[in-house]
This record gives C-alpha cells, structure tokens and sequence, in this order.
C-alpha cells in the first residue's frame, strides 16, 4: 500500500536487501555484480511465492497491485538499479527458466 510505503522503507528487512531503504548500500550491487550468472525459475501454478512471477523479478503494480503484476524491467528496483538487477541484465547474467507446477515440484 503507498500509505505504508514509507514504514517499509525505514522497518522492512526486505527493503533493506533491496536497496529501497532509507539508506543506499553500495556494497550490494558490488556484490551482486561478482556473480557471473544467475538462473531465475518460476513454477508457474506457483502457490508459495506471489505473485509467481516474483520469482523473476516480477512485482505487483503499486498502482493496482491485485490485477496487475509488472515484468521485472518495468519495477522500480530494476529500472532505478537498486540493487544491481538491471546492470546484471543489461551484461547478459540473467537467464529465464520456467516450468508448469507448484514450487519446488521440478
């Protein structure tokens, strides 16, 4: 929700790991870009992890977050390169993989 969008920022963990906290951590994306490859999965009938695409770096649209669900290049982390995503991206590091299934039933 975006009246609750400034507490995630100051007391989520996740926010932090994001780089969408209060503070940036540079150390994040130079860490991140030391991986030379990374292999996101989905199990697209996914029932763990929502929205299923998450788990490719999807997200919901903060506009309409139960109907609309943005792909990785249209969310803010990857468009602001938070965290390092969209240099990972632009370098060719991201591969795509999916399967029909629920998680963890490859």
């Amino acid at each position: 929700r975006k009246s609750q969008y400034d507490n995630y920022r100051k007391y989520s963990q996740l926010a932090q790991l994001n780089n969408e906290g209060i503070a940036v951590n540079v150390t994040l994306n130079e860490n991140f870009a030391k991986t030379n490859h990374f292999v996101w999965v989905m199990a697209t009938k996914d029932r763990i992890v929502w929205p299923p695409e998450g788990e490719q770096w999807g997200a919901p649209n903060p506009n309409d977050p139960f109907n609309d669900i943005l792909p990785m290049n249209q969310t803010e982390w990857y468009r602001k390169d938070l965290f390092g995503l969209k240099t990972a991206d632009e370098s060719g590091k991201n591969f795509f993989e999916s399967f029909v299934g629920n998680h963890l039933e490859f």
